[in-house]
């Protein structure tokens, strides 16, 4: 804003509806630094009434910070005139914050001397926030991007492990030895592997946003994990207490979520406690029959700290409502877990007493293993098969343990560690191999290369594709890419040999089919 001139040194007046008529908050001092006016969006924006404010005490809006910064740039502009422009963050009523830019411009006479100071606010808090929203995406896509080849080299890592410990449980099997303690510490190196699987996964979810995944599961390794977590961001004065039983029943769930409801829990429990020293309760059990005589789960979170409003208790389930200052939360976590675990069928109860502390009790409906194989006796029985399948991967030990567990099925396997050779290896004789097993991401030629080289040759051979990103490609994108199938690492002996029969299976029918009259 330049600098305005008045007819008069002394004083000057102003037109109070012109200045209404600007759409921002606009006041106006004279040559003695006093308050003059203000228009009426200063008024709406601090709202304030016209007959009862008094001009004098317009700084006092201002933090004192905000008011010295107004006060040094007043003095500097009153004393050589010109503009000047900075800044700062302001509250109105209800004590929300606004981040605004104050535009001060001098009011000069004819003889050119300084008569008067006009000052706007330009309110840049939408601005901000969408600024503020627009790094946040920015920063999750690098993360994003850092994950996945994070994920695809741990991938890598785990298929090995997974591979070999299969191999050796399915070799003491045969020779008898279900009994041995090494079937055990076998078992042990499978959950861990599944475990790290899933961490891998809660991780792209996270950062990508994928699809959500309800399966049946225990909750007691997720439940530890976070106490985990949750131990080196809490302060050594809050004591944390755990009753988990292991055999309290499976609840069908994403762990992700159920990972975001306990850090929230958590976390608003630590900011109950406050600094002083406190404890936070987390109990797992199985819970009472109802009526109906289904079986529940029972998640519960507590603390000592100092409890919840009487009157407050109804609304802390709302979306937006906070009791926290503004830059400790956003008022959506509790909203958040009660829409998670009603999702899943679930209940969720608040115990609170001012001054005692607060307890969330957490009800899920337990689930049947449906899916899962429990007896020793099934994991002898995998479809094999003795088919001729060339496995293509960068990584030799992900070749070597999928080529082995290949031949224990019964299959003939040749193996290439480069996309190059296999494709000279399977152009040399195109009908030699019934399947292609293939990496996704490879120097020279990538998966999808690949496959849509050896289709060139021959059309009909099936190709599975075997990803370390853990990405979900649509079935749509497989199609069109030519595979038949495909699967993420680390593979599992039962999803090998079950998708490299279905695969071969249906070639064959369509073979079969082809070349009937």
């Amino acid at each position: 804003m330049s600098g305005e001139e008045c007819s008069d040194t002394d004083e000057f007046s102003f037109d109070q509806s012109l200045i209404d008529a600007i759409p921002m908050p606009v006041f106006i001092q004279d040559k003695k630094r006093s308050f003059l006016g203000i228009n009426r969006s200063f008024r709406d924006f601090f709202a304030i009434d016209q007959e009862l404010f008094v001009l004098s005490d317009l700084y006092e809006l201002l933090d004192f910070e905000t008011g010295a910064k107004s006060r040094e740039v007043d003095t500097m502009i009153f004393a050589q005139g010109g503009e000047e422009s900075f800044e700062a963050t302001v509250k109105n009523p209800g004590n929300t914050e606004r981040a605004v830019i104050f535009n001060k411009a001098s009011i000069t006479g004819k003889n050119g001397e300084v008569v008067g100071l006009v000052t706007t606010l330009l309110d840049l808090t939408e601005q901000r926030e969408t600024e503020l929203q627009l790094r946040h995406a920015q920063k999750m896509e690098a993360i994003g991007t850092l994950a996945g080849g994070i994920a695809h080299d741990f991938n890598n890592v785990l298929t090995p492990i997974v591979g070999y410990a299969e191999i050796m449980r399915i070799m003491a099997l045969r020779e008898g030895e279900q009994n041995d303690s090494s079937m055990q510490y076998v078992g042990e190196i499978l959950a861990a592997a599944k475990r790290a699987k899933s961490l891998v996964e809660q991780i792209l979810t996270f950062s990508r946003s994928r699809e959500k995944k309800a399966l049946p599961q225990y909750l007691h390794p997720i439940v530890k994990e976070v106490l985990k977590l949750i131990r080196v961001t809490l302060p050594a004065s809050i004591e944390i207490r755990q009753e988990i039983d292991k055999d309290c029943g499976m609840v069908s769930i994403d762990p992700v979520q159920l990972h975001q409801i306990l850090l929230n829990l958590c976390t608003n429990s630590a900011h109950a406690i406050g600094e002083g020293q406190g404890r936070l309760s987390v109990r797992l059990v199985k819970g009472a029959r109802d009526r109906q005589g289904r079986e529940w789960v029972e998640l519960s979170v507590a603390d000592n700290g100092t409890g919840i409003d009487p009157e407050l208790q109804e609304r802390v389930f709302e979306p937006y409502f906070t009791t926290k200052e503004k830059s400790q939360g956003t008022g959506m976590g509790l909203a958040m877990v009660h829409g998670i675990v009603t999702r899943y069928g679930g209940r969720i109860e608040l115990k609170s007493e001012k001054g005692k502390g607060t307890v969330f009790h957490l009800h899920f409906p337990c689930v049947l293993p449906d899916n899962i194989v429990t007896q020793v006796k099934d994991i002898l029985v995998h479809p094999t098969g003795n088919e001729h399948v060339l496995v293509v991967d960068d990584q030799a030990a992900v070749l070597k343990v999928t080529s082995k567990i290949l031949e224990i099925l019964g299959y003939t396997v040749t193996t290439c560690s480069l996309s190059r050779e296999a494709l000279a290896v399977f152009s040399c004789n195109p009908d030699e191999f019934d399947l292609i097993i293939t990496d996704l991401t490879m120097p020279s030629l990538t998966g999808l290369e690949l496959c849509r080289e050896v289709k060139k040759q021959r059309e009909t051979i099936p190709v599975i594709l075997c990803s370390g990103y853990g990405e979900k490609l649509s079935g749509e994108k497989l199609c069109e890419a030519g595979f038949s199938s495909w699967f993420s690492k680390p593979v599992t002996l039962e999803k090998l040999a079950s998708t490299v029969r279905t695969v071969l299976n249906e070639s064959q029918l369509i073979a079969d089919t082809a070349s009937s009259p």
